[in-house]
């Protein structure tokens, strides 16, 4: 995936949303790793999205090509609510698995209110019993549930139970669980964390600290 790079497929998904396919091999899906927009940046511009995930200051978007990786970035309507995002981010999940072959597991993640998005649909997936095939789920500053998506999350267990679960709280952002780097990592839902010590510029999807990271959990 290169900056400016035109996507290998354009997928259409349920509720108005799209997908942009960034495929190694150009024709097959072969390890997948979904990006989720954010409601309140680039959710409806996946060219925006794009420049956000390869920014110069730190491409995650090449860093994950130069490891074998499918890019798929994932983006909805933009006054799109819960209910109409969720199944957006469903269809992607469950388009990825279609038309990946084999056992390959997917890594899904989302930033902001996409982490929320990301965590509802693998937990929904996981209840519903339907295999989402995917191995890692990890949120980037996710915000805090509102009552109404905490009842939704509580209704299906809260977490998936089948991904290795990451988070990613960057400095000076509240975070998800009212934890610190200080705090027990046990006290967390989450398999694994980082708090990061810088914040991205605002150009970029995440720091070069975090991307590490991020990388050095994914198989």
């Amino acid at each position: 995936m290169a900056v400016k790079s035109k996507p290998s497929q354009q997928w259409t998904l349920d509720n108005g949303g799209s997908a942009w396919a960034y495929l190694v091999n150009r024709s097959q899906v072969s390890a997948p790793v979904i990006l989720v927009a954010d409601r309140d940046h680039d959710a409806t511009c996946l060219d925006a999205f794009a420049d956000t995930v390869n920014s110069p200051d730190y491409p995650l978007g090449t860093m994950l090509a130069r490891r074998g990786k499918d890019i798929i970035l994932v983006g909805y309507e933009t006054d799109a609510d819960w209910g109409t995002a969720v199944g957006t981010v469903r269809s992607a999940v469950m388009e990825t698995k279609r038309r990946c072959p084999g056992e390959q597991r997917t890594v899904l993640g989302g930033a902001g209110w996409a982490g929320l998005l990301t965590r509802y649909v693998l937990a929904e997936r996981e209840y519903a019993g339907f295999d989402h095939q995917v191995g890692v789920y990890f949120c980037l500053d996710s915000t805090k549930p509102t009552a109404d998506e905490q009842n939704d999350l509580f209704d299906v267990g809260n977490m998936p139970m089948l991904p290795t679960s990451l988070k990613i709280t960057t400095d000076g952002v509240p975070d998800l669980e009212e934890l610190t780097a200080h705090d027990d990592p046990g006290l967390s839902m989450f398999d694994d964390a980082l708090y990061a010590s810088a914040s991205p510029a605002d150009s970029s999807w995440m720091t070069e600290e975090q991307g590490r990271w991020l990388l050095d959990r994914l198989p």
